[in-house]
């Protein structure tokens, strides 16, 4: 059995009939044909690309207001403490934002080759970092930094007018440890 009306059996197109009123009916979507990108898309993307490695450098080289950044902190710590001689330094840490800032207020004048030196000492070795030579004036001086999770105390000492880059060359005027947070 074919499948076909009997009536029409022996009909020329009786193979195709059913193939005929399918493609009649088919609707099949044309695929569009696709366009090539332009030139200016390509140009665009080239660009953004460039734009968005310029502000990711920039960004990079803007140095960071550690201060500022413990200022903005709610975990503050203070310790305070006298300067040998003189003067008074004021700790200040921020263990969320892991910096911290000292600030040295009336600080006496001392030798014009002499410059008065903070410096930080690292927690595992007690090794000292130099953090700044800083001149005293009428303005207090506030010094920022980071790493304040690995260090264990801030010194400020005086040293030659050039410096020293090793470590505090003289005892220390003042040590402040680094508090405990909060």
């Amino acid at each position: 059995m074919t499948g076909t009306d009997p009536a029409h059996r022996g009909d020329e197109n009786d193979e195709d009939l059913g193939m005929d009123l399918v493609d009649a009916v088919s609707t099949e979507a044309e695929v569009p044909a696709r366009r090539p990108l332009k030139k200016w898309m390509f140009l665009v993307a080239a660009l953004a690309v460039v734009a968005i490695g310029l502000i990711a450098g920039l960004v990079n080289l803007i140095p960071t207001d550690y201060a500022a950044k413990v200022d903005r902190a709610s975990d503050q710590v203070v310790v305070e403490a006298e300067v040998e001689g003189g003067g008074h330094a004021v700790l200040t840490t921020s263990e969320k934002a892991d910096a911290g800032k000292i600030e040295l207020t009336s600080l006496p004048t001392i030798d014009p080759t002499e410059t008065y030196a903070v410096w930080l000492i690292e927690a595992s070795t007690d090794r000292p970092t130099l953090l700044a030579n800083v001149t005293p004036g009428e303005k207090p001086i506030v010094e920022g930094f980071s790493g304040v999770k690995s260090l264990a105390f801030v010194m400020v000492s005086v040293e030659p007018g050039d410096g020293s880059s090793t470590g505090p060359s003289d005892e220390p005027l003042a040590v402040l440890e680094l508090p405990e947070a909060k």
